[in-house]
């Protein structure tokens, strides 16, 4: 993590949240000098969040109390356009800075096949010398599981598919949990392992004993030859395990947590990417918060868990057909189908679920993204805009069809039926979220300076959504850094090409304006480098501003 450059780009990382106490206190010190006025600092775009500064952990919680009645239909029933203020956690070109919740990786830097097939595990599964010795195990529940701990000492966690839905739980964990990886969140380390019953030996004097080991693989799918498959995870360098965090406010206890999480980008955004993978589940139980020391600093670190609940599992069962397209309770549903007598099911009751154990309810025939929505009202997801959607969406789009089928490939189904219907669902989900989001701003992005010509994609043409003769209209002027403000314009031009000649004025600050016929426009702001630090690129991009069509009231 790079070190507080100064005053000002603390302000950006925690600003509009009102917890600048830390800077007042450095600048009545004497310590750093006041926030400049000025729009863009020398060290933007930020890519690092300097949140993991040493603090003490929190103290260890089980669980979140969860909403009550009010509040659930408060946020089934409140106004959408209640929720316009944007995202607070985004440098000056819109994207999210690395930080302890998230990790820009596959889109910013594609990852190879072998670093997607890999996904979170940074170490080794568990040791196959010598037996595991069992220090825990769970009965009750949606499946069977087990905790042990391997020759080298490191703890697991072992999860089971249940007989009547082989497959389904491990293959879906194993999927989700490299697609969050790549995308940037942090999820657990994921292995899959065939297991023959005597590997699993009870810890001396833990009270566990044969019986009980049996008692739980009894629960569990047995394959042909007596094997048991199972998820394997391990959350690594864990100091503490603090407990689940919420999607809303931030933690008292931890001075690092500065932006309230309903106006975290990666957590507005994960609404797009929890319709993908069908996380229709997701609430706060299902996240955890752990301390970790790294380089001599305690911080938390945020994640995500329980990722056999996504894709078509409920865990034991196949998620419900109406998952996804109502919240747990809807009074117009309710009072809708006591006027038809249960008749009334909406859409998704005509949806056939495949016949294939290991899938559960998944499809994308009726799956609309901006109608999706989890079990349980999320606020974080409730105040995701255009943008946010804008943001998640090209994340998602950018996973091609062999990248999905190498990460469909670890979960190891039997059945290449599977395989192949997993791997379709997959793509046909994800281009109806590009279809639904990517044209924000007119759907352009990767800006760049290379050879005095300022260079982006059209993500809607990259992906086939618009022809690639679009021509837009490119309006050039100088930009006043210090007070926020525009030029009139010096040079107006209209190209379907992907790059535009940089005007030769020696402004210290230029602004771009890019607009698309009938999907908004895109701001983009150079600055002019000193001619001792200039380089091969004079300009370089430090801001992008979106604006669209889409409606304010949501994506």
């Amino acid at each position: 993590m790079r070190a507080l450059p100064s005053a000002s780009a603390w302000a950006r990382a925690v600003g509009r949240t009102g917890r600048l106490c830390l800077l007042l206190v450095l600048v009545g010190a004497g310590s750093v000098a006041p926030a400049s006025a000025q729009r863009f600092l020398p060290d933007d775009p930020l890519w690092n969040d300097p949140d993991r500064m040493d603090m003490p952990f929190p103290e260890s919680t089980t669980s979140v109390r969860g909403i009550g009645p009010l509040e659930f239909f408060r946020r089934s029933f409140g106004v959408p356009g209640e929720y316009t203020a944007p995202a607070q956690n985004v440098n000056t070109v819109g994207g999210v800075p690395n930080s302890s919740w998230y990790t820009n990786r596959h889109y910013r830097s594609p990852l190879s096949r072998a670093a997607l097939r890999r996904g979170p595990n940074q170490e080794p599964g568990p040791s196959l010398r010598g037996p595991w010795r069992v220090i825990g195990v769970e009965t009750r529940g949606d499946l069977p599981r087990i905790e042990v701990r391997d020759a080298t000492g490191r703890r697991f966690r072992l999860l089971f598919d249940a007989p009547a839905h082989p497959e389904m739980a491990t293959g879906a964990a194993m999927i989700s949990s490299r697609l969050l990886h790549a995308l940037g969140y942090n999820v657990s380390q994921h292995w899959l392992r065939r297991i023959r019953p005597e590997r699993l030996a009870p810890k001396p004097d833990s009270g566990i004993t044969p019986a009980g080991i049996d008692s739980v693989l009894a629960q569990a799918a047995r394959r042909p030859d007596s094997t048991y498959r199972t998820l394997v995870t391990r959350i690594p360098n864990v100091a503490r395990r603090i407990g689940p965090f919420r999607f809303r406010g931030t933690r008292p206890d931890d001075a690092n947590d500065v932006f309230p999480h309903e106006d975290r980008r990666e957590l507005r955004g994960l609404r797009v990417v929890a319709a993908w993978i069908h996380h229709s589940k997701l609430r706060p139980r299902h996240t955890l918060d752990v301390g970790v020391r790294e380089e001599g600093r305690r911080f938390v670190r945020h994640y995500l868990t329980d990722l056999h609940l996504t894709l078509g599992s409920a865990g034991a069962t196949p998620k419900p057909q109406w998952s996804g397209h109502e919240y747990v309770l809807e009074l117009d549903r309710v009072f809708e189908r006591i006027g038809t007598l249960g008749l009334s099911g909406g859409e998704w009751a005509e949806d056939a679920s495949p016949e294939a154990a290991a899938i559960g309810h998944f499809g994308a025939k009726r799956f609309d993204p901006r109608r999706w929505r989890p079990e349980w009202p999320n606020p974080a997801f409730q105040r995701a805009r255009p943008a946010d959607a804008f943001w998640a969406a090209k994340k998602v789009r950018h996973f091609s069809r062999a990248d999905l089928r190498t990460i469909v490939a670890t979960a190891d189904y039997s059945s290449p039926a599977v395989a192949d219907y997993m791997l379709r669902t997959l793509v046909a989900r994800r281009d109806s979220i590009a279809r639904a989001y990517l044209h924000w701003g007119g759907g352009l992005d990767q800006f760049s300076v290379r050879a005095e010509q300022l260079t982006f994609a059209d993500l809607r043409a990259t992906h086939g959504l618009v022809p690639d003769t679009v021509r837009r209209t490119v309006m050039w002027r100088a930009y006043d850094n210090q007070a926020r403000t525009a030029s009139p314009i010096l040079v107006r031009t209209t190209s379907s090409r992907e790059s535009v000649p940089v005007p030769a004025y020696s402004a210290p600050h230029l602004r771009a304006t890019i607009a698309v016929p009938h999907a908004g426009s895109t701001h983009v702001f150079l600055r002019r480098s000193p001619p001792e630090s200039a380089g091969p690129a004079p300009h370089r991009v430090v801001g992008v501003e979106r604006t669209g069509p889409a409606s304010p009231r949501g994506p």
